[in-house]
């Protein structure tokens, strides 16, 4: 290793800084260690020295002044170098101490001896000394001695190491615990407010008085606040997932049009109630290698967001345009802006900016935390740029660029609507009661079960054309039960549907691998199931026909 190699050593700057001794009062113990070595080794001075690859920091010294000198004019730097103890009887003999400045100025060393302060695996960090005005030949003896005080050093300096990581990790801990009692009151808010509209709607429906148009709007308003818990909800288990890495993407060639569509329509609703003006432009429409469910997800979060912390009658605009690294969907708003202090602070989790305490804009610190991870596992990344507080922000999502494909996403037969003979086995019986009213009135002929046994039993004596079932029931669960169902030869042409609160994306694959032909998370968007059930009936009608 070179000479100036060792002193500017980045490791070995970074460890010294990490000890935090550089420039501080002196210590008792070490006072007391350095009086010891120059009385066991009949010496007049003694000094323990840290060495940055500026300065020797004198940390303790004995026989003369505490004094900080610059590297230069110290032999304890020419140890560091070397990487090794350094002993020299007689400086003005040696041809490079003889006209060194710790030999020519008022201290007149002519003997030095210095053994390396290093951390177990570390690099040398600084030197326990002793010199003298004084010739005189280093023995044996003299050399174990000093080693063996400079183990008691490392070892302080191991228990000052450990004293403050257990600090640090205490401090951290104690930011944890209080970010986790934040986001606990703020959870608890956040599942209030939905619920207080949706009792409250309940309970106007049961008035005998209520009209047809105050009908309407309370399950409009139940709907609405259904949905906001549902997303409350997922943002919880998607949080979950990204601690742990467990979300899969499936990345194919996609329409940015089509990606930016479906966000539009997920986050339409708090653009709406913001009454915000909204603009979309995309040039070309380029094409991005996306996964076709997390990254509609990933632009309607950042819409979302706009909406929430943008000022009633705000503006909103979206521009999709290739650029060098990629494409660039770009959200830009006039809201509340963002302190340039803040901006890392809004993509860790349960981070939000300094947001007041109440909650006016909502929102649990989570939503842009899992927007940057998704962008990254996208191969892409998401970045933030605003003036300050009340300059408005602009959002920059950048995904790799594709090649259009041809789009393989099967549209369902129009005219393919006839009867259906349905079994939904849920062992909630208010769940398994709601879902089988739902396609009783639509038309569809409906069998509840509420165990396994009792829908086998059934499918055994009737076989249906749609299966819709829980996985987490209690016995035999769905996996197991789509199995057995799998070994009868007649239900080729039954559909097998998941809805379940399993809804990570390894329960969604284990779900396939079980039998399942579809898997929805609960609560489950009954539109969006009724056209998977479509496309599901049709494809098995059309293939055995």
């Amino acid at each position: 290793m070179s000479t100036v190699s060792v002193l500017t050593d980045l490791r070995r700057l970074s460890q010294l800084k990490s000890l935090d001794i550089l420039g501080k009062p002196a210590e008792a113990h070490f006072d007391s260690l350095v009086e010891l070595v120059a009385s066991a080794l009949h010496v007049p001075t003694a000094f323990i020295n840290f060495v940055d690859d500026v300065q020797t920091w004198c940390h303790a010294a004995w026989g003369t002044e505490r004094k900080n000198r610059t590297n230069a004019h110290c032999l304890c730097p020419a140890a560091i170098e070397s990487d090794d103890d350094l002993f020299i009887s007689d400086t003005l003999r040696n041809p490079i101490t003889a006209n060194h400045p710790i030999v020519t100025d008022e201290r007149q060393v002519r003997f030095y001896a210095g053994v390396i302060l290093r951390l177990p695996g570390g690099l040398p960090l600084g030197t326990l000394c002793v010199t003298d005005q004084h010739a005189r030949v280093v023995g044996d003896r003299d050399i174990q001695i000093l080693r063996k005080f400079a183990q008691q050093i490392i070892k302080h300096l191991e228990g000052v190491q450990a004293e403050r990581e257990i600090r640090s990790l205490r401090d951290r801990l104690d930011h944890a615990q209080l970010n986790r009692d934040q986001f606990l009151a703020m959870l608890a808010h956040e599942l209030r407010a939905p619920l207080a509209p949706i009792l409250t709607a309940v309970q106007l429906l049961q008035q005998v008085e209520v009209t047809i148009d105050q009908r309407i709007w309370a399950k409009a308003l139940i709907d609405r606040h259904v949905r906001y818990m549902s997303e409350i909800v997922d943002h919880l288990l998607s949080a979950s997932l990204v601690s742990f890495g467990a979300v899969e993407l499936e990345l194919v060639p996609a329409s940015t049009k089509m990606i930016v569509d479906q966000a539009v329509e997920m986050s339409q609703g708090f653009i709406l109630d913001g009454r915000h003006a909204f603009s979309c432009t995309i040039v070309d429409d380029p094409w991005v290698h996306a996964d076709l469910i997390q990254c509609p997800l990933l632009v309607s979060n950042l819409l979302t967001n706009a909406a929430k912390y943008t000022p009633e009658g705000g503006n909103i605009d979206l521009t999709v345009q290739a650029s060098e690294e990629g494409v660039e969907i770009r959200v830009l708003d006039s809201g509340i802006g963002i302190d340039p202090k803040d901006i890392d602070e809004i993509f860790e989790v349960f981070g939000q900016s300094k947001q007041p305490l109440d909650r006016a804009k909502g929102g649990m610190g989570l939503g842009l935390a899992l927007a940057r991870r998704l962008a990254e596992w996208h191969g892409g990344s998401l970045r933030v740029e605003s003036a300050g507080r009340g300059q408005g922000s602009e959002f920059i999502l950048t995904l790799k660029a594709a090649d259009k494909s041809t789009n393989t996403l099967t549209e369902v037969n129009a005219d393919f609507t006839y009867t259906l003979d349905i079994v939904i086995v849920e062992d909630n019986v208010d769940t398994a009661d709601a879902l089988g009213l739902y396609y009783r009135i639509s038309g569809h002929s409906v069998r509840v079960a509420y165990r396994a046994q009792d829908a086998l039993a059934m499918m055994i004596a009737r076989q249906p054309d749609v299966v819709i079932s829980d996985i987490g029931l209690p016995s035999t669960d769905g996996y197991e039960l789509v199995q057995e169902l799998a070994k009868i030869n007649s239900m080729s042409r039954t559909a097998f549907i998941a809805v379940t609160g399993y809804a990570s994306e390894t329960d969604r694959e284990r779900a396939f691998r079980a039998g399942f032909d579809a898997h929805f998370a609960k609560p489950v968007d009954l539109k969006a199931l009724d056209t998977v059930l479509a496309r599901l009936t049709q494809a098995k009608h059309d293939h055995l026909r």
